[in-house]
């Protein structure tokens, strides 16, 4: 049932907290705390990322499961439920040493990713907010989310430097336990409407398909370039600081195509806006091959424009092309196999670099991979427009 205007800034503000610390806790602190489990346990950097690497393959394995339950019961139970779970794997991973037991710990931070993470909380924005300010809510949870890896990475510096790995683990924990609690609090469960339940079973069709195809490529484009973008500039003879302030610029640049995604939205409609973001990601890693600081400079812009927008856009082709009653279960389905790509592009584009010895055939490949993802996503438009016909008759009946 959508939620009187009034009762949806605790939703949305909770919602984008959680994201937050989760985002923060969970996956951008894993590269510093992985560096320090190394240091205090002697385990090596192969043991760390696997570990890592199995969380993100559980979190794709249960998205769909995990959505379809979304659908069926809200987000109160799981989204909180998500948050303990990772506040509990690390409070074991500050009181392990046995790697068995630390590999057990990443596999339920698994469970907490998929269960706290944008494709969760954007369900449960879609059950509760709708039309324009389902669009404003989403912006402000990832405008807000946007901001973990800024506000985690110093935190858990901090926290490693001050009090230890046992220490920031604890602390990490503690967080993810404020956020349960208010989850709990602020989510409300799922009032399944007639309509709702008259909604049958999700069963992908060749638009589907083909917007699974198109944010699983666009998945491994990010993730490809974001991977390579500062080895590549130390290698193109960069000093360390510029190549991290160019770097950082890529970050940077996502919270103004979130900003600017929401006036293109009115002016063009998703699916082109979406069309033109596919292939800005495309551009943009093309020129990163360029010789020229500016022309790098602008794709780095450009790319960080588009790969922030995105995150709303998918959003919005969700929302607008299928029932309420399925944004579980359809976006648990197109989370599979985009967390997939996620998981698998860094060895992907590890084995590239070893067999060619540099950035040049992975950056071609990665553009020429946004160039099929922008193709691919035009085959959405009639299915969009199809489901809006469909709401706008079912609504007047």
């Amino acid at each position: 049932m959508t939620a009187r205007p009034a009762s949806t800034r605790p939703l949305v503000w909770t919602l984008a907290l959680l994201c937050t610390v989760s985002y923060g806790a969970l996956y951008y602190a894993q590269p510093l705390l992985a560096v320090a489990t190394e240091h205090a346990t002697g385990w090596t950097r192969v043991q760390t990322g696997l570990a890592f690497t199995a969380a993100l393959l559980v979190s794709a394995v249960l998205a769909p499961r995990v959505g379809r339950h979304l659908d069926q019961r809200g987000g109160r139970h799981l989204l909180s439920g998500g948050a303990l779970c990772g506040a509990a794997a690390f409070v074991i991973l500050a009181l392990t040493r046995d790697y068995g037991v630390f590999l057990c710990a990443w596999l339920l931070a698994g469970l907490a990713m998929t269960l706290t993470f944008y494709e969760a909380a954007f369900t449960v924005l879609g059950q509760h907010v709708a039309g324009a300010r389902r669009t404003r809510a989403t912006l402000t949870v990832t405008l807000v989310a946007g901001l973990a890896s800024t506000i985690f990475v110093p935190l858990t510096t901090l926290l490693l430097d001050t009090a230890g790995l046992r220490g920031a683990l604890f602390g990490l924990a503690g967080l993810l336990l404020a956020v349960a609690g208010l989850a709990w609090w602020k989510v409300p469960d799922r009032e399944v409407e007639p309509a709702s339940q008259a909604t049958g079973p999700f069963t992908p069709d060749r638009a589907a398909w083909q917007l699974a195809a198109s944010l699983t490529l666009a998945r491994i484009v990010t993730v490809g370039v974001g991977l390579q973008l500062a080895p590549l500039l130390l290698a193109s003879g960069y000093r360390p600081g510029e190549a991290a302030a160019l770097t950082g610029l890529l970050g940077l640049s996502a919270l103004p195509g979130r900003v600017v995604f929401v006036p293109c939205l009115r002016w063009v409609g998703p699916v082109p806006l979406t069309i033109t973001l596919m292939g800005l990601l495309a551009a943009g890693t093309g020129l990163l091959l360029s010789g020229s600081t500016a022309l790098k400079v602008t794709g780095i812009v450009l790319f960080g424009l588009a790969s922030g927008a995105l995150t709303l856009a998918r959003s919005e082709l969700l929302v607008r092309g299928y029932p309420s009653g399925l944004y579980g279960a359809v976006n648990g389905w197109l989370a599979r196999p985009v967390n997939l790509a996620q998981a698998l592009t860094p060895v992907l584009m590890g084995g590239l670099y070893l067999w060619t010895g540099g950035y040049r055939v992975s950056l071609l490949l990665l553009s020429g991979v946004g160039a099929v993802a922008a193709w691919l996503v035009s085959g959405v438009n009639g299915r969009t427009e199809a489901r809006q016909s469909q709401g706008a008759r079912a609504i007047q009946k």
